[in-house]
């Protein structure tokens, strides 16, 4: 596989095209791209890379083409903080890779799908010139448990799995668009994007009781469909599902979260997507933040600068270009 000559950079829209030569280059954007890693090849002085990305909402999107090396996260770069705790889904499209994490193995081939986790060390070996696929996103949007995810790292979730399928498919149809989309449709893509991703690893994890995995898939159902009542509140949950609200507790404890800060994060969602949503152009912050049953609105407006690193304002003047 020939990689694109060094030196020349292109943007296109948002989205940024980058021919790299030299392996120093190549670590740089890396580091920039993802979070601090160690990169080594046995041909420094004759590396070739070139790496295309895109930001859409929280989930970084970048293809990466480039000749061997080796990519080390190591216990030092995880406890040196300063990262978002987040999750890589890795697409082979050409080439091999190797990928180990917590003690397990796997070589991965063209339409082989990874999940490996930036809070513990891993370790990524090319020895051939390969293309790949990467989507890196908070933990916190992965609607699965993160003890079952952890058992998943370094395997190959298959490409004959019709979800997999799914999932490569929307890799690569988005990565073939980066640029082209608007702020709203590739926020709305990013969504769909990480929801068919749990929707995977669901399907791939066994750890806990079906029963309580179910409930707790059930009511998070019922928060969604009632994000809008201002009295959504754990008594209320845990009548509608005949349980009590200590029980109710300890579901959402398992997933490292509690009820209220899932409802609020939800809430503080479906604001942000209607904040980016062209049709609800004409509607005020403050309309919308009632919707979702956010009442007090200089409270709202704390809330999502905090969680989103902008007011609300200026994150709608963002998407829309004013």
């Amino acid at each position: 596989m020939h990689v694109s000559a060094p030196g020349a950079v292109a943007t296109a829209g948002s989205a940024q095209i980058l021919r790299l030569g030299g392996v120093n280059q190549f670590r740089e954007v890396v580091n920039r791209s993802f979070v601090p890693l160690t990169v080594s090849t046995q041909h420094p002085h004759h590396f070739h890379a070139t790496v295309q990305g895109q930001v859409l909402q929280d989930v970084g999107l970048t293809e990466v083409v480039a000749d061997p090396h080796v990519v080390e996260r190591t216990r030092r770069h995880c406890s040196d903080g300063g990262s978002v705790p987040s999750y890589k889904i890795s697409l082979m499209l050409g080439g091999t890779g190797y990928l180990c994490q917590d003690g397990r193995d796997v070589v991965l081939q063209p339409g082989d799908l990874a999940i490996y986790d930036t809070t513990r060390p891993y370790t990524l070996a090319f020895d051939d010139s390969f293309r790949s696929i990467i989507a890196m996103f908070p933990k916190h949007l992965v609607n699965v448990d993160a003890r079952s995810v952890d058992r998943l790292t370094a395997t190959a979730l298959g490409k004959d799995d019709p979800m997999a399928g799914i999932v490569a498919t929307m890799l690569r149809e988005a990565t073939g668009q980066m640029g082209l989309l608007s702020p709203s449709v590739g926020d709305r893509l990013a969504r769909n994007m990480v929801d068919l991703v749990s929707i995977l690893l669901r399907e791939h994890v066994d750890i806990e009781p079906a029963p309580r995995r179910a409930l707790l898939d059930q009511v998070r159902d019922y928060i969604a469909d009632h994000l809008g009542d201002s009295d959504l509140a754990p008594g209320v949950i845990a009548a509608q599902h005949f349980i009590s609200v200590r029980y109710l507790h300890s579901l959402f404890q398992g997933e490292g979260t509690t009820v209220a800060a899932y409802i609020r994060q939800q809430r503080l969602e479906r604001c942000r997507a209607d904040l980016s949503d062209p049709r609800l152009a004409d509607q005020t912050v403050t309309s919308i933040a009632s919707r979702w049953s956010f009442a007090d609105a200089p409270h709202f407006s704390r809330l999502f600068k905090a969680t989103f690193g902008q007011t609300p304002s200026a994150y709608r003047a963002a998407v829309f270009g004013r």
